[in-house]
């Protein structure tokens, strides 16, 4: 079966345990009061917020940017009580952000746009993110950014179970989260360093890897070229190595929401909710 469908049918249900986990918390947020519709019921509420929220955002762009990257992404003040907890911390929330855009642009323009543009010409112009000059910055940026988030959750392990400072508390949640973002990142870099080992696995387009051309296979996929010079004489069922990263990554995506990492949505909401009220007492 094709990978893309085999994919497609995973994906879907994932997103819909994905939407599930986060409706509940969003379920339980909404029954605090609303300032202004206190008797609103939980969906008017949502309306509420939102509408709010999209006004608020277009009254001032430029504020709420600057807030998400200063006190979301890069946590400013965390900065001011540990240098090493707002290290890790910024290397694992900026990877994660820089991933998803890079990886978004390049899923949407390589695995559609190209596929469109088959049949209308129009758009023609996606080739060059396939295997024109843009591709290499996308493979380069994306391996750069994956290496960021592996750096921050190896540092976030470090801290729990080798410093160890007193105030910190570890719980079994804490190493569930670890643990699967460690796995995702070594198990991404082992695939594609077999990828590029294994030339036969682009040529048969096994893996999806018709999106990995020629330029991937050298310095600008550093991790994955690295790990490359090993596998040469090791061979492994490319369906296999599929699989043992594909699912683990949808099983982990429906995990985020009853995990910690709620607090990369919950706590944007917290800190822009009280840079806004700081704001309207001035």
């Amino acid at each position: 079966m094709d990978k893309h469908l085999i994919f497609y049918v995973m994906f879907f249900p994932t997103l819909i345990f994905f939407f599930w986990g986060m409706g509940l918390h969003v379920s339980i947020w909404l029954e605090g009061t609303l300032e202004g519709a206190e008797k609103a019921a939980k969906w008017e509420k949502f309306k509420i917020y939102i509408r709010r929220g999209w006004g608020g955002f277009w009254a001032r762009p430029g504020w709420y940017i600057k807030i998400l990257i200063i006190e979301v992404i890069f946590h400013r003040k965390l900065f001011g009580k540990s240098f090493y907890r707002w290290l890790a911390h910024t290397l694992l929330v900026f990877g994660f952000v820089a991933t998803f855009v890079v990886d978004m642009i390049k899923g949407f323009t390589t695995g559609y746009l190209v596929e469109f543009s088959h049949s209308i010409p129009f758009f023609s112009f996606a080739r060059v993110f396939e295997t024109g000059a843009i591709r290499p910055f996308l493979d380069f940026f994306l391996e750069f950014f994956s290496f960021l988030i592996l750096a921050g959750c190896i540092m976030a392990i470090v801290r729990r179970f080798v410093i160890r400072p007193d105030q910190l508390r570890t719980e079994e949640e804490d190493i569930t989260t670890l643990l699967f973002i460690l796995f995702l990142e070594l198990s991404g870099f082992f695939i594609e360093g077999y990828r590029i080992a294994h030339h036969e696995v682009v040529e048969t387009h096994v893996y999806l890897a018709n999106f990995t051309p020629a330029s991937a296979n050298n310095w600008i996929s550093f991790g994955g070229y690295f790990l490359s010079q090993l596998l040469q004489d090791i061979k492994i069922n490319v369906d296999f190595l599929w699989y043992f990263h594909v699912v683990p990554s949808l099983i982990f995506f429906i995990y985020i929401p009853h995990s910690k990492l709620l607090h990369i949505f919950s706590s944007s909401m917290t800190v822009i909710s009280d840079r806004q009220k700081e704001l309207l007492k001035r």
